[in-house]
C-alpha cells in the first residue's frame, strides 16, 4: 500500500511540470491577418517536427499538414511536450494514448486562417487478459506458444478506441503557430 501511494505521489509530482494551455482561449480556426498562408504552413510544419511528430509526406493537398500517430509522453519523458496538463500526462503514463494532428491553412483576405485538429485514441488489447487466476500464471510462459515477432501481431492484436479531440494541445499549437507566423519564435 505504501509503495502504491509513493508511486502515485511520484507520478503526480512529475506530471506537474507539463506544458500548460494558454491562459487566453484562442478561436479555432484562428485568423492571422498579417501572415501569408505559406509562412503559416511552414511554421506549423517546424513546430510539429520540433514536437517529434512525423509528418505525412507528401501532403494530400496544399495548405494541409497531417501527422502520423504519436504516442503521448509518459511522466518520465521530461524532454517531450506533446501532452498538455497533468491529467493527460498521467493518462499517457498509465495507457497507450496516441494523437494525430491536422493543421489546415487557408487564405483569408490579405492574411490567412489556421485550424488545428488533434484527435486522441487509446490502445485496447482485447483478449489479452487471462480468464482466471490459474491462467494468469501462464501469462509469460513461452513454452506453450510459438515465438512470433511483435510487429506481426500488432495489426491484429490491438484496436484503438477514439477519445475525441485534445483541445488543450490544439490551443498550445495555435499559440505556437501564431507566435512563429508573426515573426516571433515558437515557445
Amino acid at each position: 500500500m505504501k509503495v502504491a501511494i509513493s508511486l502515485l505521489v511520484l507520478v503526480t509530482v512529475a506530471a506537474t511540470g507539463c506544458v500548460a494551455a494558454p491562459a487566453v482561449r484562442l478561436s479555432n480556426p484562428l485568423p492571422l491577418v498579417s501572415a501569408d498562408p505559406s509562412t503559416v504552413e511552414d511554421a506549423a510544419r517546424r513546430i510539429l517536427v520540433d514536437m517529434r511528430f512525423t509528418l505525412v509526406q507528401p501532403s494530400s493537398r496544399p495548405g494541409v499538414v497531417v501527422t502520423q500517430p504519436l504516442t503521448g509522453d509518459a511522466w518520465f519523458e521530461f524532454w517531450r511536450d506533446d501532452t498538455v496538463g497533468s491529467d493527460q500526462r498521467v493518462e499517457s503514463s498509465l495507457h497507450t494514448v496516441r494523437r494525430v494532428v491536422t493543421v489546415t491553412v487557408t487564405s483569408q483576405g490579405g492574411g490567412s486562417e489556421v485550424a488545428v485538429r488533434v484527435v486522441k485514441d487509446r490502445a485496447s488489447a482485447p483478449g489479452a487478459a487471462p480468464e482466471n487466476i490459474t491462467l494468469s500464471l501462464d501469462l509469460f510462459n513461452t513454452s506453450k506458444s510459438e515465438l512470433v515477432r511483435q510487429d506481426e501481431l500488432a495489426a491484429s492484436e490491438y484496436t484503438w478506441i477514439p477519445l475525441g479531440r485534445d483541445e488543450a494541445l490544439e490551443q498550445v499549437l495555435l499559440e505556437r503557430i501564431r507566435s512563429a507566423a508573426s515573426g516571433g519564435r515558437a515557445p
